[in-house]
């Protein structure tokens, strides 16, 4: 979570569209902030935004030339292994990208660092880091690692993606509890609601999978 200081001209919707690219998860930042009206804000007010994963509208037609420019777009290169990279994230390595579809763009740059300590795998740690064991592939990926293995006292670059959990039984205060503990749960649970689009909190459906802003 990081802290913006609101300029002349701000509003959550521009806010939200330059931090997530999505204007309409304005509201993850207003209840965040405990703002009584969204469209009320004031230059010079400091605002507490949590990190939710960067999201891409595919507008054009899917192609190989399509997945380029997203990948230049994003991350300044072309290269394969960075746009596999997001293509694992999003599960389109082998699928067609549909037109107006939400993509999930990691941030794979120097945003965090992690010590691999002895019994440590990728794929434990991606499903640590982000609730999925399948997403080794990206830390390798990010990390440039040949052949997927790490060893103790390696230092690895975290990428940037927020935590998924399945619903299974569940409710969403006691996962937003497992996820952040026990402080300002009413909180946690506004901002997760507002990141998923969950107008009815206490109508989750078992196998729903919701992401966790940090």
């Amino acid at each position: 979570m990081k802290t913006y200081e609101v300029q002349a001209g701000d509003t959550l919707f521009g806010i939200a569209r330059r931090e997530y690219g999505d204007g309409t998860l304005y509201p993850v930042i207003a209840r965040q902030n405990h703002l009584a009206d969204p469209n009320v804000i004031d230059v010079g007010q400091q605002l507490l935004i949590p990190y939710v994963t960067f999201r891409h509208r595919m507008h054009a037609t899917d192609s190989i030339g399509t997945r380029k420019q997203i990948t230049e777009l994003h991350y300044g290169v072309t290269d394969s292994s960075t746009q596999l990279a997001w293509e694992i994230v999003n599960g389109v390595a082998q699928r067609e990208i549909q037109r107006g579809a939400w993509l999930l763009m990691p941030e794979l740059g120097d945003v965090g660092h992690h010590t691999v300590v002895a019994g440590e795998t990728l794929a434990g740690l991606a499903a640590r880091w982000y609730g999925d064991d399948h997403l080794a592939l990206l830390i390798e990926l990010a990390n440039h690692l040949p052949d997927g293995t790490v060893a103790p006292g390696q230092v690895l670059i975290v990428p940037g993606l927020n935590r998924r959990h399945r619903v299974s039984g569940d409710t969403l205060e006691s996962l937003c509890r497992f996820e952040y503990g026990d402080a300002d749960v009413a909180t946690r649970m506004a901002v997760v609601a507002a990141a998923n689009r969950i107008a009815e909190p206490d109508a989750l459906f078992s196998g729903q999978t919701l992401v966790f802003p940090s």
